[in-house]
């Protein structure tokens, strides 16, 4: 399993949203809203399905696609809310990402299936080092 926010922290986004996120934003009198700004690309990093912020900070994906930077609280969109998506392909990269041992799962949007399969084949020993290769 790539992890998401939802199984790091065994939360949904509604109650991390409200225990966490809303309270901080209320402590400075910031509204929660939601940005009309084009959806974040999750990607993977070492087996994390995460969101990159504008600002250099990134979070863990909520399964609910909602995404909000605890570095800057979104402050490049007036503290609002973003949405995130996962790619359309995710079922699939995770399989392949699966594969590899934990340091080596991870996946930039634009990178193919293609890419990642043929990573996997070219790098065994370094991506895999001693997993079976043909464990899906």
């Amino acid at each position: 399993m790539i992890i998401t926010a939802n199984a790091y922290l065994n939360l949904s986004w509604e109650a991390y949203n409200v225990s966490v996120i809303k309270p901080m934003l209320e402590k400075y009198g910031v509204k929660p809203e939601i940005s009309e700004s084009e959806p974040l690309m999750a990607e993977v990093n070492h087996g994390r399905w995460i969101v990159r912020c504008e600002c250099g900070g990134a979070e863990k994906m909520w399964e609910e696609g909602w995404f909000i930077c605890q570095s800057c609280w979104n402050a490049g969109h007036k503290h609002k809310y973003r949405q995130a998506v996962f790619p359309s392909g995710r079922n699939q990269i995770e399989k392949l990402l699966l594969r590899r041992q934990i340091q080596n799962r991870n996946w930039i949007p634009g990178e193919t299936l293609e890419q990642l399969d043929k990573e996997n084949e070219e790098h065994k020993e370094e991506l895999l080092n001693g997993l079976d290769s043909r464990r899906n």
